[in-house]
């Protein structure tokens, strides 16, 4: 069984959630198996009175904290997991979140192989309402969301070499022959809901991964397996540097904003389009690790 994790409030979100999550959701879950159950927190339930979900709907009325937004995401989650069934499979997403149209059957595949968490980076990406993709595979949806027309502020500023973001939770390299990424931040997109699930922090993208061994998790490499896109507008932005991202400015944020398991995460090499050979990220990110473990 299925159980699907959304929350959607204000217009704005509750129109992402029917133009941009929805369908994309709907259309990968053709090719999952078992129940499906959909646990929808929105400030306006008779907004998704006649929409179309791929499954049952326990929509609730929930009233986000106006001052803690982050905060509110994080229990909407929090009482989905509580909610979820033993045994089952959760999806914990975003109304402004695209996933490819394989995401839900690679999941079975890998929890079928011991695995107990699958997560992975969302790239921001700029693109109307009205022209969002769906049913694209893994790697289309990457081309797609990766194409400079496309590319988020926030984005681009993850690049090594140019980007200037100071929050240094993602890094990307890229090539004349296609891009690789390291992240320490990364979301928990699905999990096995066979132990206790709970996160401490803010939302379940910081800590809910502490409830799994290395060895459970699942880091999405492959770009012909996993993609997500994350939808936002030019409001979304992140400080910037006075100097492009480098070794030292990674390692100054990430000893202060990091735990072993998400420095465990930036170890793994995020194939976005090409082979994933010919990079050079090894070297920095080495020395980034190192530097780090150096430093307990």
């Amino acid at each position: 069984m299925w159980v699907i994790s959304l929350a959607a409030w204000t217009a704005h979100y509750r129109a992402k959630l029917k133009l941009v999550a929805l369908p994309s959701i709907n259309a990968a879950l053709a090719h999952a198996t078992g129940p499906i159950r959909f646990i929808l927190h929105t400030d306006s339930p008779s907004d998704f009175a006649d929409v179309h979900f791929a499954g049952d709907v326990d929509i609730r009325l929930f009233r986000p904290d106006p001052c803690a937004l982050y905060q509110s995401y994080g229990n909407a989650d929090r009482i989905a997991l509580e909610l979820a069934p033993e045994d089952c499979f959760i999806a914990l997403l975003t109304s402004d979140i695209i996933v490819n149209i394989e995401f839900f059957a690679n999941a079975e595949k890998r929890f079928a192989q011991g695995k107990r968490c699958i997560i992975g980076s969302a790239a921001r990406t700029l693109a109307d309402l009205s022209d969002i993709p769906v049913g694209l595979t893994a790697q289309d949806l990457l081309n797609w969301s990766f194409d400079p027309v496309r590319r988020h502020p926030v984005t681009a500023g993850c690049m090594w070499g140019t980007g200037r973001n100071i929050v240094a939770w993602m890094t990307y390299w890229e090539g004349p022959h296609g891009m690789v990424g390291r992240a320490f931040h990364m979301h928990p997109f699905c999990v096995v809901n066979d132990r206790a699930l709970y996160f401490q922090r803010e939302t379940c993208d910081l800590d809910l991964i502490d409830r799994f061994k290395q060895d459970e998790v699942y880091v999405a490499c492959d770009p012909t397996e996993f993609a997500f896109a994350e939808i936002s507008g030019m409001e979304k932005a992140i400080p910037q540097m006075s100097s492009p991202v480098s070794i030292g400015s990674i390692v100054a944020w990430a000893s202060r904003n990091t735990t072993p398991m998400q420095r465990f995460l930036f170890q793994h090499r995020i194939v976005v389009q090409g082979s994933g050979d010919d990079y050079l990220d090894e070297d920095p990110c080495n020395q980034i690790l190192g530097i780090l473990e150096n430093s307990k």
